[in-house]
């Protein structure tokens, strides 16, 4: 695939492999940063169910919802998740119409590199490429990624 079909980042976790897979998935609450609209991050608490078919959720002051749907896990190697969140920061109640958004993680020594990438935007129809465009923004994947550095370095993990 080409950059024009994905957004692909990668970032060093200053974490052993089996513990940047725990931050990821067992810990969304100290990286989500909501997609939804009308979301609130304060106060809002994120869950990945860690297993194929498990809901990824945020719930917060306008109840649950979801916003993402587990296709595949192997811990600690990846967890690739369908993002079922419109541009306009709405649910997508079908995963099969739904991007999908794969995390890798590598040995690198005594750090993890997570490697994130997001495609299939074509599944969000006509919306498909301004949905690239804002994911590959800075308040897209790089702010997640900068939530996911910062509680790499917290001492929670440790």
């Amino acid at each position: 695939m080409t950059q024009d079909t994905e957004c692909r980042f990668d970032l060093l976790l200053a974490l052993p492999r089996d513990k940047a897979f725990a931050l990821v998935v067992d810990r969304p609450d100290l990286w989500w940063s909501t997609p939804f609209r009308d979301g609130s991050i304060a106060g809002s608490e994120a869950a990945i169910e860690p297993f194929a078919g498990g809901r990824c959720s945020e719930t917060d002051e306008n109840g649950r919802r979801v916003w993402g749907t587990v296709l595949s896990i192997e811990p600690p190697l990846y967890v690739r998740l369908a993002w079922q969140v419109t541009l306009h920061g709405e649910e997508i109640a079908d995963p099969a119409t739904a991007s999908r958004v794969m995390f890798n993680f590598r040995e690198a020594g005594p750090v993890t590199r997570l490697e994130i990438v997001h495609t299939e935007f074509l599944r969000h129809g006509e919306e498909g490429a301004d949905y690239l465009g804002r994911m590959c923004e800075p308040g897209g994947w790089p702010r997640i990624m900068d939530n996911l550095e910062k509680a790499a370095q917290g001492d929670r993990l440790r």
